[in-house]
């Protein structure tokens, strides 16, 4: 069970949908839930002085940032209560959006961000905020899409991208309290037979039986095709009426910068389903 989930409460990138879906699961764990914002008071001086070497900086009031933030937390308790969320409480950072949620996801089970965050006043991250966070947090990250899902309904259906991966195992296990609830878990794997030796000899049955053992029962489909893994993914999701995906996050250091993998980054920006990623 998620026992404490974090969420980035933030007022753009869809808060109402975010928030209905953290106070769902939250009621039915009985979890504690967090909202944070961050002010982005800090980076900002970062910014504004690196651009500034040859002349004085100017005087910066970041308090209209501080109280914003402030006032979106307010309407979190707010909404909380109204749905019914028994255990909640509020956490102003004045830092970067970034380094809060880096920060606090040290201290729970899950993370829960918009799939187009802009709210990160720092603008280095801006709309990157999820693809930096699943690459960087040591906890499962739940991406929100931005199009209206059914948000105070359970997750019934839960497919499992599968590439027998070390990321995509750990994304397995940080989501296991949601396929333990599941009604149905799909193992898809794409073109398995690019890396035959990694899946063994019955691509997906050992993760099949893994789940089992934990008293979830999942089924195995294997996809050929030339598609793009990532677009295959969301078309698979989508026919077959998931509520959820569960994908690894790959990335790889472009000067000592971690840089999102094709298939990963298809699904945090265009998955019109919540993706749940870990690294």
């Amino acid at each position: 069970m998620y026992k404490t989930i974090l969420i980035y409460a933030d007022q753009f990138s869809g808060f109402e949908r975010r928030l209905q879906v953290a106070a769902a699961l939250a009621r039915e764990d009985e979890s504690h839930l967090i909202g944070t914002v961050a002010s982005g008071g800090p980076q900002l001086d970062y910014i504004v002085f690196g651009a500034m070497t040859l002349a004085p900086p100017p005087a910066m009031d970041y308090e209209p940032l501080r109280k914003a933030a402030q006032e979106q937390l307010a309407r979190f308790d707010d909404r909380c209560r109204q749905l019914g969320v028994a255990s909640h409480e509020t956490r102003f950072q004045d830092s970067s959006a970034v380094d809060a949620l880096i920060l606090q996801s040290l201290y729970c089970d899950l993370v829960i961000v918009g799939q187009s965050d802009l709210s990160d006043r720092s603008l280095i991250w801006s709309t990157r905020l999820p693809s930096y966070l699943a690459l960087h947090i040591a906890r499962p990250l739940l991406v929100i899409p931005e199009r209206e899902i059914a948000m105070a309904r359970s997750i019934e259906s839960v497919m499992i991208a599968w590439n027998a991966s070390a990321e995509a195992s750990r994304a397995v296990i940080g989501a296991l309290p949601l396929l333990l609830r599941a009604r149905r878990v799909q193992i898809v794997i794409v073109n398995p037979r690019q890396h035959p030796g990694r899946h063994g000899e019955e691509p997906g049955a050992d993760l099949s039986t893994y789940l089992a053992r934990h008293g979830a029962k999942a089924e195995v489909l294997c996809h050929e095709t030339s598609e793009e893994s990532g677009a295959a993914l969301c078309g698979i999701a989508q026919e077959n009426g998931a509520d959820l995906i569960v994908a690894g996050a790959f990335g790889h250091s472009r000067f000592q910068e971690w840089v999102l993998g094709g298939t990963t980054r298809h699904l945090l920006s265009h998955s019109t389903l919540p993706v749940l990623v870990m690294h």
